[in-house]
């Protein structure tokens, strides 16, 4: 079934145009094309991937889709899971749904398309998953746990969360390449998308000029419809994110450094940098939005401490670290250092995705939890690898 891959991805170019005038309705110009270029590589790699597989997996596979990243989600855990499996399923999140079924509508003609849109309220959607080979979850966690007590706890549930992604730029950082960098990654998609950072960390040596470079970089950014090519902020389209990240902005304003503003009537919000004085304190919630807080530092144990605190190990994904050698770990605490790279750089469609933190990524099964960057095809694909299936890294 590998063969199918490379008709797929020939089948998202030749409709690229459609594809992203639809995105384009829920996302920005930029970030469209960027999801269709992630789906298509996924795509072209997808023969690869499943080339250490023999024959099927059966079974049927239930996906709670996200609310953003709509044709991306549905290529990793649609088009590829039906690749081994007999059925895939998919609820789209009531944000989206429109625009999901859209989507669908144009990949009707997809040859040998395994996916089926289930057009039913959560409740159904969780009885389909009670017979499934595995569920995938994409969103909050305290509904993954909801959605767990009521299926069977032999299913396993592959949770895709999120976590604050921070940058460290450390005292040997370009504080240029800093600031592009965390710039672009920040306002991806008007800052709506889940590898956008939370929180740069800087070292005390060069933090008031980046300080002052990011303010800059961020006022810059043009305000500007999501149809415009290039970096903009346009309105936001998720109506609860502007609410919580207004409702951050107001709860922090004696700490706003740079924005704030807030147009409620066309729900925009200015980019806005967030200054707090203590890194030990500082752990902001997922904000999608272009919010970013800023905080500082002067030793790297004071970042690793911070790393392996009990809140950033629970939500632990993905680090990106400039300049700071004191911090070369493959993985600090729980979460995947990218290197001098934004998580978007290191993201890849073909491989494991997420970190160590059981809010990040983890597989949950029969009552116990294996924290783990996951991939579709390793965790329930026709021969799990060994670890997929051994011993948890946290009992519960």
């Amino acid at each position: 079934m590998g063969f199918l891959c490379d008709t797929w991805a020939d089948f998202l170019l030749e409709r690229s145009e459609d594809l992203t005038r639809l995105l384009t309705e829920i996302a920005t110009r930029d970030s469209a094309v960027a999801e269709l270029d992630s789906a298509i590589a996924t795509l072209r790699g997808g023969r690869a991937e499943m080339r250490q597989f023999e024959g099927t997996a059966g079974g049927r596979v239930c996906t709670f889709l996200p609310s953003n990243n709509v044709l991306y989600s549905y290529v990793l855990f649609g088009l590829m899971p039906g690749l081994w499996c007999d059925e895939v399923l998919i609820r789209p999140s009531a944000r989206t749904r429109e625009a999901v079924f859209a989507l669908h509508g144009i990949l009707a003609g997809l040859p040998h398309n395994p996916v089926t849109m289930a057009d039913v309220s959560q409740r159904e959607f969780v009885a389909l998953c009670r017979e499934a080979r595995t569920v995938v979850f994409t969103g909050r966690y305290e509904n993954l746990h909801a959605i767990r007590e009521s299926i069977p706890s032999a299913v396993p549930i592959l949770g895709f969360g999120s976590g604050p992604n921070p940058v460290v730029a450390g005292p040997f950082a370009d504080v240029a390449e800093v600031v592009r960098e965390t710039t672009s990654s920040r306002l991806f998609n008007g800052g709506q998308d889940c590898l956008c950072p939370d929180l740069l960390i800087a070292h005390s040596s060069i933090y008031p000029e980046l300080r002052e470079r990011l303010a800059h970089a961020f006022a810059e950014v043009p305000r500007a419809p999501r149809e415009r090519p290039g970096l903009i902020i346009p309105p936001m389209f998720y109506n609860d994110a502007f609410e919580a990240a207004c409702s951050f902005i107001e709860t922090h304003r004696e700490k706003v450094f740079s924005g704030g503003t807030v147009d409620e009537r066309n729900l925009r919000l200015e980019p806005t940098v967030v200054e707090f004085p203590c890194l030990s304190e500082t752990h902001p919630p997922e904000l999608f939005s272009p919010v970013i807080c800023l905080t500082s530092y002067h030793e790297a144990t004071e970042v690793r401490a911070w790393l392996t605190s009990e809140t950033e190990t629970e939500r632990g994904m993905y680090v990106s670290v400039y300049g700071e050698p004191g911090l070369p770990d493959p993985v600090l605490g729980t979460s995947v250092n990218c290197g001098p790279r934004t998580s978007f750089q290191a993201e890849d469609g073909n491989r494991p995705f997420g970190g160590y933190g059981r809010r990040a990524s983890a597989r949950w099964q029969a009552g116990e939890v294996a924290a783990r960057p996951l991939l579709l095809s390793r965790e329930a694909g026709p021969h799990p690898a060994a670890d997929a299936v051994g011993t948890p890294l946290v009992a519960r």
